[in-house]
C-alpha cells in the first residue's frame, strides 16, 4: 500500500504556517518598537519631518501583517485594510495641515446597563439653563427607533433640519478646539441583532475617532474583557460604579501585571473612569424648574459631585491640551494614530502566532489520533486467539492462518506419495495449486476485507476531519493547500479498495503456484522418467543375461562385459531398484525443497501484510 499523499501535504503546510507570519519576526517586532519609540518622541519635536517619515514607514508596514481575527470578515472591521489605509490618510492629512479642525470624539456604550445615553446627557445638560428648545432636543435625540448614531456639533438649536445635531451646550466649548461628539445607540436585547463586545470593539467608528470613550458596566461586563481589548491609545473607559480611582488603578495594574510580557509590547495602562452618569441625569433634573430651592441645589451638588461626571471632563481636557506648546492638537492626533497602527501590528502578530500554535496543538492532537488508530487497526489484523489457555500463549494472525492451511495442505502433500505421484505426474501442479487455492489463509482473507470496510469509514472521518480543521484555523486555510487536499481525496489511489489488504495474500498464493509448485511439478516428472528410463535399463540387461543363458553361450549376450548370466540378472534387478530408490529421494527432496518455499513465502505474507496495515492505517500520518 502507499503512504497517504494528503498527509504529506498537510504536514508540509503545517511546517510552512510559520512562514506566514515570518517577514514579522523578532528583527520586525524590534522594529516596530523603535518605530513607536520614535513616533512617540516625535511629539518633541517642532518639525513634521520625523513624524511623517515614520507614518510612510507604517504605511509601508501594514501590508505584512497578517490578521486572522476569528469574528473578523466585516468590511467595517478595524482589521480592514482599507479602514487603516483611510485611518493613516486622515494622520498625513492631520500631519500636513496647518489649521486645527473639530476632533472627532464617539461615546459607546457595550449593554443597555452602560447608561450611555445618561452619559451624554450629563456632559451636555446645563443644569441652571431655562431653555426648553434645548432639553428637549437632549430628551427627544432618541426618540426615533431606526437611529443608530447621533451627531452633536456646536451651534444653536434648530426644531428640524438635516444632521449633525446641533446644541449650544457648554460642555461643546470648553475645549482648546472645537470638538464633534458622536453618540452611537447602546445594544439592547430587544434588537434584532446584539453585536458582542469583541464585535463592538472591532468598531471602525472607534478607531477612526480621536477619542474613543467606551461606557461599560462591571457586573454585565468584566473588566478584564474591556482590559484584553486592542483598542486605540486616547481610549476612555467609563465604568458606570463608584469606586474610587485608586481602587481601579490598582485593579488595573493587578491585570497588567499577570500579562505575560510579549503581549505588553506597545501597550500602556488604559485610563479608565469611574461615573455614575444615572446620578448625575437625576440631578440635573432635581434642580431643574427648582433653581431657588436650597434643598435642591444641595442634592444637585451632593448627586453631582457624587457621580464622578468631572472625570471624564477632565480625562478629555487632558487629551485635547497639548504638552508641547509647538504641537497642536491635530498633529497629537495624527501621531496617536501612527501609535495606534503599530499597536494593532503587534496584536496581530500575536494573534497569529496563537493561530499558529493553536493549529499545531490541533494538528498533533490529530496525528495522535491517526497514530491511535493505527496501532487499533494493526491489532485487531494481527491479534489472533489463545493456543492454550493455561500457557495465555497469543498466536500472529498469520502465522495462525498459514499454520491452518499447513495442516489442511499436509494432507493433500502426503497423498501424493511417490507410488501415487508416477500416476498423476502431470497433474502435480494442478493438484497442488487447486488445495493452495482451497486453503491459502482463508479466514484471514476474510478478516482483512472486514478490517477494509472499517479503515474505508475511519478514513471518511479523518478527511472531514482534516477539512474541518483547515475551516477553523484561518492562518493555515490556503486555497492551494485546501485545493490539494480535496485532489487527493477524491483521486483513485486514495481511496481504499476491497482488495487494499488481501492483495499481497493473493500475490504470494500465486508466487507459490508459479514456482514452487511448478518446480515440485518438473521434479515429478523427472523422477518418473529416471525411474522409467532406469527400470528399463535393468529389464534390458537383465533380459540380455537371461537370453545367454537361454542360448547356452555360457558368457550371455553380454559376453563383451565379462558378466555370466546370473551377474547380469542381478545387475539388472540392482539397476531398477536403484532407479526406484533415486526417483523416491528426488520426490521427497523434492516436496521438503517446496515446504522450506512455502514457509519462506509465509514470512515474506507476514512482513508484506503489516506493511499494507500499517500503511493503509496511517491515512495522514506519514
Amino acid at each position: 500500500m502507499r503512504p497517504c499523499s494528503t498527509c504529506l501535504a498537510l504536514r508540509s503546510s503545517f511546517s510552512r504556517a510559520p512562514s506566514l507570519v515570518r517577514p514579522l519576526s523578532r528583527h520586525t517586532q524590534q522594529q516596530l518598537l523603535c518605530l513607536t519609540k520614535r513616533s512617540t518622541a516625535s511629539a518633541s519635536s517642532p518639525s513634521g519631518i520625523e513624524p511623517l517619515t515614520v507614518l510612510h514607514k507604517a504605511v509601508a508596514l501594514l501590508p505584512r501583517v497578517p490578521c486572522y481575527a476569528q469574528d473578523s470578515g466585516s468590511q467595517q472591521d478595524a482589521g480592514s485594510s482599507h479602514v487603516w489605509e483611510s485611518i493613516l490618510s486622515g494622520a498625513y492629512d492631520d500631519l500636513s495641515a496647518v489649521a486645527d479642525r473639530p476632533v472627532k470624539i464617539v461615546v459607546l456604550g457595550l449593554d443597555e446597563w452602560s447608561r450611555s445615553q445618561d452619559l451624554v446627557t450629563a456632559l451636555l445638560a446645563d443644569p441652571l439653563s431655562s431653555n426648553e428648545k434645548h432639553i428637549a432636543q437632549l430628551s427627544n435625540r432618541w426618540s426615533e427607533p431606526s437611529i443608530q448614531k447621533v451627531e452633536i456639533i456646536y451651534g444653536p438649536e434648530q426644531d428640524v433640519g438635516p444632521p449633525p445635531f446641533k446644541s449650544s451646550s457648554a460642555f461643546l466649548t470648553q475645549f482648546p478646539v472645537p470638538i464633534q461628539l458622536a453618540e452611537f445607540r447602546a445594544p439592547t436585547k430587544s434588537s434584532s441583532v446584539t453585536p458582542s463586545v469583541l464585535q463592538i470593539f472591532r468598531n471602525s467608528a472607534i478607531h477612526q475617532a480621536d477619542i474613543a470613550v467606551i461606557i461599560f458596566n462591571p457586573i454585565t461586563t468584566p473588566l478584564s474583557t474591556v482590559l484584553s481589548a486592542v483598542l486605540p491609545t486616547n481610549t476612555i473607559f467609563v465604568v458606570t460604579s463608584t469606586a474610587s480611582q485608586a481602587d481601579l488603578g490598582a485593579i488595573v495594574q493587578q491585570y497588567l501585571s499577570s500579562v505575560p510580557s510579549p503581549r505588553r509590547l506597545h501597550r500602556k495602562s488604559p485610563e479608565i473612569v469611574s461615573a455614575d452618569p444615572r446620578r448625575a441625569v437625576d440631578a440635573i433634573k432635581a434642580i431643574q424648574g427648582q433653581h431657588n430651592s436650597l434643598a435642591a441645589i444641595q442634592k444637585f451638588q451632593d448627586d453631582f459631585i457624587g457621580s464622578n461626571i468631572a472625570e471624564v471632563t477632565h480625562a478629555l481636557q487632558r487629551r485635547l491640551t497639548g504638552k508641547q506648546p509647538f504641537i497642536s492638537v491635530r498633529k497629537n492626533m495624527a501621531i496617536c494614530r501612527i501609535n495606534d497602527a503599530f499597536q494593532w501590528s503587534s496584536a496581530n502578530i500575536l494573534q497569529s502566532r496563537d493561530a499558529l500554535d493553536q493549529a499545531f496543538i490541533d494538528v498533533s492532537t490529530l496525528r495522535q489520533r491517526l497514530e491511535e488508530i493505527q496501532a487499533k487497526a494493526e491489532i485487531q489484523v494481527f491479534e489472533g486467539h489463545d493456543r492454550d489457555a493455561s500457557e495465555k500463549l497469543e498466536l500472529n494472525a498469520v502465522d495462525e492462518a498459514i499454520h491452518e492451511a499447513e495442516l489442511e495442505l499436509k494432507d493433500v502433500m502426503d497423498n501424493l506419495s511417490w507410488w501415487r505421484m508416477i500416476w498423476r505426474v502431470d497433474e502435480i501442479s494442478t493438484i497442488v495449486g487447486a488445495a493452495l487455492k482451497e486453503t491459502w489463509c482463508r479466514n484471514l482473507e476474510k478478516k482483512l476485507i472486514l478490517s477494509t470496510g472499517n479503515l474505508s469509514a475511519t478514513q471518511k472521518d479523518i478527511s472531514e476531519s482534516t477539512l474541518a480543521l483547515l475551516t477553523k484555523h484561518r492562518a493555515v486555510n490556503t486555497a492551494v493547500l485546501r485545493n490539494t487536499l480535496l485532489q487527493y481525496k477524491t483521486s483513485l489511489s486514495y481511496s481504499l479498495a476491497p482488495d487494499s489488504l488481501t492483495r499481497p495474500i493473493l500475490l504470494r498464493r500465486n508466487q507459490l503456484i508459479a514456482y514452487p509448485t511448478m518446480r515440485l511439478h518438473v521434479a515429478g516428472q523427472r523422477a518418473v522418467l529416471g525411474m522409467v528410463g532406469g527400470t528399463m535399463s535393468s529389464i534390458g540387461i537383465s533380459w540380455a543375461g537371461w537370453m545367454g543363458w537361454l542360448l547356452g553361450t555360457g558368457e550371455g549376450l553380454i559376453g563383451f562385459a565379462s558378466l555370466d548370466p546370473g551377474t547380469a540378472i542381478a545387475l539388472g534387478m540392482l539397476t531398477g531398484a536403484a532407479s526406484v530408490r533415486w526417483a523416491i529421494g528426488l520426490w521427497e527432496k523434492s516436496k521438503k525443497r517446496w515446504w522450506e518455499d512455502w514457509r519462506r513465502v509465509g514470512e515474506g505474507l507476514d512482513r508484506d501484510l503489516k506493511v499494507d496495515v500499517r500503511d493503509s492505517a496511517s491515512f495522514f500520518v506519514h
